[in-house]
């Protein structure tokens, strides 16, 4: 559903204009404006006959009405009590005085009678103002329900309605500057306000039921997003564009679709709205031929022809696909990285990094000895740069899941054990891998905790034939894996990355750090 945009500021007390206003209440002075109603036994109310162009003044429904004066008295009495009001809350501050005046607004009875005559149905109402300025943003979108009238779609975080708390989701605007809004369309509500010059009045109808919750939680971005080129985000005006590896601070997850955040990062306050994981992994997964049932089953598009919507969770397509959105993470004070993780096509010269890394620090790194059912050779030492096993050994361990990965290579096996890197790690020496990009999931735990360093082919070398084809396959690992990576170095020159290595783990380790949230709970 679209939503339009608007932008103000400040929000002002208002003072009632109708004799159709029948109550104020008094504010409590520590805690500002509140909602509930006042005492029966302080506050009298007003009742008006229509039809014989009387007020009456009641405390409750068993005390005789006692007659007022003519309305045009009633009218002074009432802006009395209201300046009395705005006197014993007079604003100490710039702050206070943007806050919304809360007095109960008008009710307005449908059928003409006041309560005690019987009426049936009453419509509770608030009167608010806005002084426009369009250099900030207002935080609020609005849509219209399924009843076609105008409500407030969603208030964004730190926004300026947000911060007043003037208006809720599901508030129904009746009217803005005195013209109802009565079957407008978004676009000729955004039009409206668009075109408002100085202050917007909006009278509102309460949504008095549940209010969102807050809502605060870290998700490291797996993908890039760009809300201008979203076809399916309900307002482009209020999206949060951000990158693969961000850390995005989740304020509301109320709507299955579209959640609220900000780059943890960012100087802005205020939120933007983002793709919820479900909505990030449906588009994932409707892209891909794999796909199970129609491609014309959308749950977010006005054509579909399916009956139930389409989740992501509900579908075996996730079973084969590595869908990715958002991950879970959560800081940590600075913390000693046990693992350092190369990753890089073939020929980009991450061998050349390790062993420099190796000889320049032997006591700080280690490299985990290979197994392998390669026959030994007469120089070569058990342990030292191969384990050899035999082919049941090889196979045995494979069947229990002992190895990090593994391969062959002309008829031989060849294979990382999870326990040469835990030996390692117990002598406090960190182990130095160059892994498959695949086997980053499993390596990305805490038993681990590795820092993952991606090494990108250099850029200002001729492109011949050869590193043509490394910079391909570099661009489809950094595609498919760039959301695992905590580093990026291109390899111009090896010192000069074997110095980015240095600078990346000294960071790692007097930082605090973004971690997986499942590396501590």
């Amino acid at each position: 559903m679209k939503e339009a945009y608007c932008q103000a500021t400040a929000v002002l007390p208002v003072k009632p204009t109708t004799h159709d206003e029948e109550r104020h209440e008094r504010p409590n002075s520590k805690t500002g404006p509140r909602e509930t109603s006042p005492s029966t036994s302080t506050w009298k109310r007003l009742f008006y006959t229509p039809e014989l162009g009387t007020m009456t003044l009641k405390s409750n429904k068993n005390e005789p009405a006692v007659p007022l004066e003519p309305v045009g008295s009633v009218r002074t009495a009432l802006s009395d009590l209201y300046l009395e009001q705005l006197l014993q809350n007079k604003p100490k501050s710039d702050k206070v005085a943007m806050q919304t005046y809360e007095n109960r607004g008008a009710e307005v009875y449908t059928n003409g009678s006041a309560r005690h005559m019987n009426g049936t149905e009453l419509t509770r109402m608030k009167e608010v103002e806005f002084e426009k300025n369009p250099s900030e943003p207002m935080g609020v979108t609005l849509k219209l329900n399924d009843k076609q009238r105008c409500t407030v779609a969603r208030i964004l975080h730190g926004g300026m309605i947000h911060r007043q708390g003037s208006l809720h989701e599901g508030d129904e605007i009746a009217e803005i500057n005195g013209k109802s809004v009565t079957n407008q369309t978004v676009d000729q509500l955004q039009k409206i306000l668009k075109e408002t010059n100085g202050v917007v009045t909006m009278k509102i109808v309460p949504n008095l039921q549940g209010r969102s919750r807050a809502c605060e939680m870290y998700m490291r971005a797996q993908f890039d997003y760009d809300p201008t080129k979203d076809d399916l985000i309900p307002c482009k005006e209020a999206g949060l564009k951000f990158q693969t590896g961000d850390i995005i601070q989740i304020i509301n997850k109320q709507d299955p679709n579209w959640w609220q955040g900000r780059v943890e990062s960012s100087a802005a306050d205020f939120a933007g709205l983002i793709p919820s994981p479900e909505l990030q992994e449906w588009r994932v997964a409707s892209k891909s031929k794999a796909r199970e049932g129609s491609q014309s089953c959308s749950p977010f598009g006005k054509k579909t022809k399916c009956k139930g919507k389409y989740l992501a969770k509900h579908s075996s397509i996730f079973d084969q696909l590595d869908v990715i959105s958002y991950e879970e993470v959560v800081q940590l004070p600075a913390f000693k990285r046990k693992t350092l993780v190369l990753i890089g096509a073939p020929g980009v010269g991450r061998r050349h990094i390790k062993n420099a890394l190796l000889t320049k620090y032997p006591e700080k790194f280690s490299y985990p000895a290979p197994h392998t059912t390669r026959t030994q050779r007469k120089d070569e030492e058990n342990g030292q740069e191969y384990y050899f096993i035999s082919n049941e050994a090889m196979t045995k361990s494979i069947s229990g899941n002992e190895l990090l990965e593994y391969g062959s290579f002309q008829g031989n096996m060849f294979g990382t054990k999870i326990e040469t890197i835990q030996k390692i790690h117990e002598q406090g020496r960190i182990a130095l891998v160059d892994v498959e990009p695949q086997t980053l999931k499993g390596l990305r735990t805490a038993d681990f905790a590795p820092l993952v360093v991606f090494i990108a082919p250099t850029i200002t070398a001729p492109q011949m034939e050869n590193l043509q084809m490394i910079q391909k396959e570099s661009d489809a690992i950094r595609t498919t894996y760039g959301h695992f990576f905590d580093v990026v170095l291109v390899n111009n020159d090896v010192d000069e990355s074997v110095k980015g290595v240095e600078e990346a783990m000294e960071r790692a380790t007097s930082t605090p750090q973004w971690v997986p949230v499942s590396w501590v709970y």
